[in-house]
Order: C-alpha cells, then sequence, then structure tokens
C-alpha cells in the first residue's frame, strides 16, 4: 500500500487469524517457487519487484540483514537493506508494501515493513509461506455480517451534549459529544483519515489514505495502465470511485492464475471482506526524511480482495464486489460515487462524498445555514424485504456541515450494524441547499402558571426566542392538557426536538432497546431536528418500556406486574403528561425549566387515610 505498516518491534505481537494451513503446503499450491525462512542467512542478495513512476515494474537491489524469528505467533519477518532507484535515501517508501523479493532466484517473501526517520534503507519482508497460506475464496454471507447485541446510539443522543437531562436532575446526563474531528475546517483527506481511523492502526492511524503528506491513493485516473496484475505491479483497493476517489495503494505480490497476493500485511485485519481490487499508476516516488511514499492514481477495477489478514490481503481477478451507488444533490451541481459497500465502512464514505461535494461548489466556513436530507435504500432478507431509511436536519455557522458526521453516519451504522437481521444498502441519496445567514435563536426563558387544578383543560405557555439578529419573539402556545391529570408537581420543559431526543436516553433509556428491526427503524427516523420547538409538561416516571414500546397509563397493579415481568430497570425516570411540537424559521439552542403545581380540582374527596 501506499503505506509501510510503521508498527514498532514492540507492537509486531498481533493475533493470527488466518487459516491455520501448514505454510509450506500452502506455497507449493501456489506455484511459487519459495525460499523457506530455515534457508535465509544475514549477507544473502537478491532483488525486489516494484513500480517507481507509470506501470513499468523495475527491479531493486535487497542484501539479508537478519530474520527475527517468532515476533509474532506463528510469524517470522526477515529484514533487508534495499539499494537503487535512490532508496539509499529515501529508504522504504509507502506504496512498496507488497514488492516481492526474491533470494537465489527464488520468492522469499512481501517487502511489508518500514520504519520512520530509519538512517539505513532497512525493511522488513513477510515470509513467502506466511502470505500465501491466506486464502483468496469469496467470504460467507455470515463472515461479512456486523452485528452487536447493544446497538450504539450514543453518537446520536450527545448530539446536545445532556444539558436537558441535567437541568432535571434525571442522573449525570449524557457525555459531550465527541468532535467529528479535530477543531478547523478539514480537508477531504484530513477528514477520510479521521473517519476511517477507527478501522485502522493504532500506532499509525490512516496511515494509506491519500494526502500531502503521502500516505496513498490520489484523486483522478490512471491512464495507459495495463489491464492484469502481475509480481511487482501496482495495485489499488478502492473505497471511494466515481466523481471522486479514495484509497490504497501497494504492490502485488504474488499473481497464480486469478489468486492474487498483496500487501505483505493487513489493510483494517477485517478477515473475509469484499472490496474492489483495481490496478494504479505510480506518478513519482516522494523522498522524505521521515517517511517517503509513493504519490500514484487508482486505475480500472480488475477484480476482488476477499481476505484482510494478518500476513496481507488476497483476492482474485475477474471477481466482483458490491459498489454502494451514492448520488449527491447541492444547489451548484450534483455528483455520483460508488462506495465500497462494506457494512462497516460504508456510513463514513457516504459522509465523506457528501462533504466532497459541498467543498466542490461551496464551503464550509461561511456564515450559512445548510438544510440536508438524505434517503437510504436498504434490504432485509425475509419478511421485511426493501425498506427506505429517511433522515433530515439542518445545521448553520462555520464547520456546520463538518458537525454533521455523527448525524449522517450514525443511523446507518445502527441500521447495518443491528442485532435482528443483515441489511444491505442499495443506493444512497443525499441533497443540500443553503441559505445566506446563520439562522440561530436562543430559548431564553418560558411562563406559565404555577399552579393549576386538575381537570384544566390547556395551560397557556409563553416561550422567549432570542433570534441571533433581531429582537425577542414571545410566543404564546396552547398546550393541552389530559382530563386525568394527576395532582403533584410536574415539570413544564421548552427545548429543541433535538434536545428532547437526547434526553430519552436518561428519561427513558429502555426505548433504544427495541427488539426488532422495524422499531429500531421507527426511532431511527423520530423526529430530532434543531429547527423543531417542543413544549412539553413531565411528570414523575411510572410508565414500562417493553420492547422499545412506552406503556403509559397503565393501572397500577397492571403496571407492577409488566414491571416485574420485564424488570424494573425498564420504568421510565419521567412520563411525558403532555406534548407540542411546531417548527420554527430558526435553530433553537438551549432550554428552559419551569415548576408546575397541579392540585386536586374543587370538589374532589381525598381518599381516606386508615390509622
Amino acid at each position: 500500500m501506499a503505506f509501510t505498516h510503521l508498527r514498532r518491534r514492540a507492537r509486531m505481537a498481533l493475533p493470527c487469524f488466518f487459516s491455520l494451513l501448514i505454510p509450506a503446503l500452502a506455497a507449493a499450491a501456489t506455484g511459487a517457487p519459495v525460499i523457506g525462512v530455515d534457508e535465509i542467512r544475514p549477507g544473502m542478495t537478491g532483488y525486489g519487484l516494484t513500480v517507481f513512476a507509470g506501470a513499468r515494474i523495475d527491479t531493486f537491489g535487497v542484501v539479508v540483514v537478519g530474520v527475527q524469528e517468532n515476533i509474532r505467533a506463528d510469524g517470522h519477518m526477515i529484514l533487508v537493506e534495499v539499494s537503487g532507484h535512490g532508496l539509499e535515501k529515501s529508504s522504504i517508501a509507502q506504496g512498496m508494501s507488497g514488492s516481492p523479493v526474491f533470494l537465489d532466484g527464488r520468492l522469499a517473501g512481501a517487502l511489508a515493513f518500514g520504519w520512520g526517520g530509519a538512517l539505513r534503507p532497512l525493511g522488513g519482508v513477510t515470509p513467502a509461506a506466511e502470505l500465501l497460506a491466506v486464502s483468496t475464496a469469496v467470504p460467507a454471507a455470515a463472515e461479512l455480517a456486523v452485528t452487536a447485541p447493544e446497538t450504539d446510539w450514543a453518537p446520536l443522543t450527545t448530539a446536545t451534549g445532556g444539558e436537558l437531562a441535567r437541568t432535571l436532575g434525571l442522573g449525570a446526563g449524557l457525555p459531550s459529544a465527541e468532535p467529528a474531528w479535530p477543531r478547523g475546517w478539514p480537508e477531504p483527506a484530513d477528514l477520510a483519515v479521521h473517519l476511517l481511523t477507527p478501522y485502522t492502526d493504532d500506532d499509525h492511524p490512516a496511515a494509506w489514505v491519500c494526502r500531502p503528506a503521502g500516505q496513498a491513493a490520489a484523486a483522478g485516473s490512471a491512464s495507459g495502465v495495463p489491464r492484469t496484475l502481475a509480481p511487482g505491479a501496482a495495485c489499488a483497493v478502492p473505497l471511494v470511485m466515481g466523481d471522486a476517489k479514495l484509497g490504497a495503494i501497494g504492490t502485488v505480490t504474488w499473481v497464480d492464475g486469478d489468486d492474487v497476493h498483496m500487501m505483505g500485511h493487513p489493510f483494517m485485519q477485517r478477515g473475509g471482506v469484499r472490496w474492489p481490487l483495481a490496478t494504479a499508476d505510480i506518478v513519482t516516488l516522494f523522498p522524505s526524511r521521515q517517511i517517503s511514499f509513493k504519490m500514484g492514481s487508482i486505475g480500472e477495477v480488475v477484480g476482488a480482495v476477499h481476505q484482510d489478514r494478518r500476513a496481507g490481503i488476497a483476492g482474485r481477478l475477474g471477481a466482483e464486489a458490491p459498489l454502494l451507488p451514492v448520488h449527491v444533490k447541492t444547489p451548484h451541481g450534483s455528483y455520483d460515487f460508488q462506495v465500497a459497500n462494506d457494512r462497516q465502512l460504508a456510513p463514513a464514505l457516504v459522509f465523506w462524498a457528501f462533504y466532497n461535494s459541498l467543498l466542490a461548489v461551496g464551503d464550509d466556513a461561511s456564515l450559512q445555514t445548510v438544510h440536508w436530507s438524505l434517503r437510504a435504500d436498504w434490504h432485509a432478507d425475509g419478511e421485511i424485504g426493501s425498506r427506505t431509511l429517511n433522515l433530515a436536519g439542518a445545521t448553520a455557522g462555520p464547520g456546520g456541515v463538518a458537525s454533521l458526521g455523527n448525524a449522517m453516519t450514525a443511523p446507518l451504522r445502527i441500521l447495518l450494524g443491528n442485532p435482528f437481521a443483515p441489511v444491505q444498502l442499495e443506493r444512497v441519496e443525499v441533497e443540500l441547499r443553503t441559505e445566506p445567514g446563520v439562522a440561530t435563536a436562543e430559548v431564553r426563558g418560558l411562563s406559565a402558571l404555577a399552579t393549576i387544578a386538575a381537570g384544566t383543560r390547556s395551560l397557556p405557555v409563553e416561550v422567549a426566542l432570542a433570534p441571533r439578529h433581531g429582537v425577542v419573539e414571545r410566543r404564546t402556545i396552547e398546550l393541552p392538557l389530559p382530563a386525568d391529570l394527576a395532582p403533584g408537581r410536574h415539570r413544564l420543559v421548552v427545548a429543541s426536538s433535538a434536545e428532547f431526543f437526547a434526553l430519552e436516553a436518561q428519561r427513558a433509556p429502555a426505548r433504544f432497546r427495541t427488539g426488532n428491526l422495524n422499531a429500531t427503524v421507527d426511532l431511527l427516523e423520530t423526529e430530532r431536528g434543531l429547527g423543531t420547538l417542543v413544549v412539553a409538561l413531565l411528570a414523575r416516571g411510572r410508565a414500562v418500556v417493553v420492547g422499545g414500546n412506552e406503556l403509559a397509563g397503565l393501572p397500577g397493579s397492571l403496571a407492577r406486574t409488566v414491571r416485574r415481568s420485564v424488570g424494573s430497570e425498564q420504568k421510565t425516570a419521567a412520563d411525558f403528561v403532555a406534548r407540542h411540537d411546531e417548527s420554527t424559521p430558526w435553530l433553537l439552542l438551549g432550554h428552559a425549566v419551569l415548576d408546575v403545581r397541579v392540585t386536586a380540582a374543587a370538589g374532589t374527596l381525598e381518599p381516606e387515610r386508615r390509622p
């Protein structure tokens, strides 16, 4: 890859996940003339194959320094010093990963490791027997599934920081949401680094991503690149194709018929995968005092990657990998992408495509308000069949679109990682429209009667909203009240629907433990925009949540029976007595809370107390 897998030696001991084939037999089965590690001695000379420019395969010199034995379970590393093509100064470059090394006319392994700041051009070679033992077989569907017993809703519920929950005293509230990426207005490559860091190496996150510092495939199409792959040829694992490209560039180690072995180290060590495999064109090798790298372009898709293992990645020429069409519509034009239809990576790749479309025709630094909508067509086997997930929202101000990372990706991650049924995305469409100015307003306060009698049909509520520019607006809302309003202390609350959605994680956390896929989708499509004003009256929690459904108003004996059957933790911390939603022209910030006391209606007999 455009990536020399810069793991320190102390980090080499990785768990072995590939099939425990006898390496020598596996190597023999490929027809590769392999030299075993036990035959390799310091001082042996040989050569390696790689591409330094264009698509031409060149040789470079290799001298064996020694062998590090058993530096990981069932794994060795051959240390070599390289020469030629300026490698004496540049040392090992990212993108040389997978370059086949030959000793005594036989394949010794794949150049796979390098170290930043090296004063000698030293590299680490993954032995051929280990790499060739990686299967090229298409993974079973079960191996591709990404499910979890507990769906992580935190990225959605922490969008407002949980301040309303803290104000209401419902526990400690929610932790503040992590920023979508480091502060500032990220370049496309920086965004890719952050979005994909959770799936890559801890020491050198997303070290393969194309960026000015040089960690992998550049955008643009390669021309004149051969339609097939051979040992030493540049190859690519494209994750995004179409109107922008993103992926990893490396080198082919060995080809046996349609079987291809590459890289000599993992991409993400995901095991069974289905990613596209493409040719690549190298523009140049950029020498650096820290770590050199190849600059290149992704070429034509010629096959698929099926296995991502510790010793390398493998796949087959002519095989196909599913791609997810992503269409992005902006006020100034539309863009089309195809992203790897991978349950783990697709949500981040969809957002990457969306954000790059914005940057192509606009910016994320202006004083503007951005409205967005997302439609994801998907299907699941069985009775559920094909369905559509619809999301929408708005943001404002510099960096506002960047902050949408969780709002867009988290619902897709929850859908694809649900524990009920494997889901496959079919198509994603994202649309955005922009308006000049930052249309925000702060909730400054509310006023209402502090005491009302049970049986009151409605409660007049005045809400004060302060726009970013302009005078404070006071809205009067008639909040309908239920006929069976019980006496006692209540809390009158006003905030955006986004704040109330975050409140649910403390008020009724069992709602997020849905019992089926349909309930999960319904919860994902729950209104949680900043532009919707919510006025609600809350009472002490008594309701029970079963299978994600809140059972309010149950008679006491029945409620106790249900709680005993599902567990006491299913009880809500607060109940909605009344709620009113209405749209506003602003994105609302903040909240306000007021105590309201409900007294017994006139003439109502208090229950007799026994001594």
